[in-house]
């Protein structure tokens, strides 16, 4: 079955090309119909699409959610949350504020049968505090720190976290483009 009759182009063999037609070119349009950006017969572009696409591109050009990192502070209590949350808070000044799981209802505070709080919070690893001087925190008991993001991003929170404290990793998973880590934070002892 011949699919091309009436259509060749002697010099190219017989295969049809978007000029010489072709039912559709190669971005699947019919012939005359004007592309989205070519002809300005349409509707504008969106200005904060344009904007986006035109950013430099590098390691300051990663999109927002990929630079956000999800941290959970854990199995401490309120004094050594407030201490990595303090810290955080002074390297990335654009995190969002600590969200705390409540214990159970009907769950006794103040014993060891209550439900642990968690805190959490999202950090923009791009934009660190420029020249913050991160004091050493001391939390009076361990803290678990659980980070989960892009990997380049969870290794610069790590990084500051591993800087004010002394951190014992936990464990680590990795995925196609995420790294989740674990860490136990404890005072440092030259601080």
């Amino acid at each position: 079955m011949d699919v091309n009759r009436g259509h060749e182009d002697p010099e190219r063999g017989g295969v049809p090309v978007p000029d010489t037609g072709a039912m559709v070119d190669e971005h699947g349009r019919p012939p005359g119909v004007p592309s989205r950006t070519g002809t300005g017969a349409g509707a504008a572009a969106d200005p904060a699409r344009v904007d986006a696409a035109r950013l430099p591109e590098g390691p300051m050009a990663e999109a927002e959610s990929e630079a956000e990192v999800n941290v959970l502070v854990s199995h401490c209590d309120r004094e050594g949350a407030e201490a990595v949350l303090g810290v955080l808070a002074e390297a990335f000044p654009d995190m969002t504020p600590p969200v705390t799981a409540k214990p159970p209802a009907g769950a006794a505070t103040g014993t060891a049968s209550a439900a642990p709080s968690i805190w959490a919070v999202t950090v923009d690893a791009r934009r660190r505090a420029p020249g913050a001087v991160l004091r050493r925190a001391r939390p009076a008991s361990p803290v678990t720190a659980e980070l989960d993001g892009a990997a380049e991003p969870v290794r610069r929170v790590r990084d500051v976290l591993e800087h004010a404290f002394a951190g014992e990793h936990l464990g680590t998973v990795s995925g196609e483009h995420e790294l989740q880590v674990a860490l136990r934070l404890t005072a440092r002892d030259d601080a």
